[in-house]
């Protein structure tokens, strides 16, 4: 597969097709043991509108499917499509998430992320293009869609929702400032 083909469509659609591809990759995974088969990752990459070459498909199925048991792993999957955030952006993602996990349970309710967020310095909101109710309604419900609780996400889910984000900011300051302004860290 044209990694950087795939690649390229998804950063161009933006976090939602991200987190949605990752939840629905996770839908499909009806055994619960994170493999899906050939026509699960046909059917995620139809659904989602991700266009790929059935040589380009079948070449990398090849390379993920090493093993040659009929399965990949989609996090792995994942992986080599979208990439890793490198560490620097992680530690703020962690910054950002223990300042909302301020019981130490691994987990955040949406209501406390809802008060937690501050959107007033969002440059749609300061252009006067959208209020901060807005722009924190659209990310919030943008982040519930990526979680598997619609009242409350893991940390997994939060790092995976940043992680969506994370491919179309090439900078990692300008990616850094995207958790600094909203979450006060």
């Amino acid at each position: 597969m044209k990694w950087d083909m795939l690649k390229e469509q998804l950063r161009n659609r933006g976090v939602r097709i991200l987190t949605g591809l990752g939840k629905y990759l996770q839908q499909l995974d009806k055994e619960g043991n994170g493999l899906l088969d050939k026509a699960d990752f046909k059917q995620a990459l139809k659904v989602f509108h991700l266009e790929v070459s059935e040589n380009d498909f079948e070449s990398s199925w090849l390379i993920l499917n090493g093993n040659g048991n009929g399965k990949v792993d989609y996090g792995e999957f994942k992986r080599a499509v979208i990439g890793e955030m490198n560490e620097y952006r992680k530690s703020f993602v962690r910054k950002a998430f223990m300042k909302l996990d301020f019981n130490k349970t691994g987990s955040v309710s949406i209501i406390d992320i809802r008060k937690c967020y501050c959107a007033k310095e969002h440059p749609q909101v300061i252009s006067g293009h959208s209020t901060e109710e807005e722009i924190k309604s659209s990310f919030l419900e943008t982040l519930k869609d990526a979680c598997s609780k619609s009242d409350e996400v893991s940390y997994g889910e939060f790092e995976d929702f940043y992680e969506g984000l994370s491919i179309g900011i090439a900078d990692d300051e300008d990616f850094v400032n995207v958790l600094r302004i909203p979450w006060g860290i």
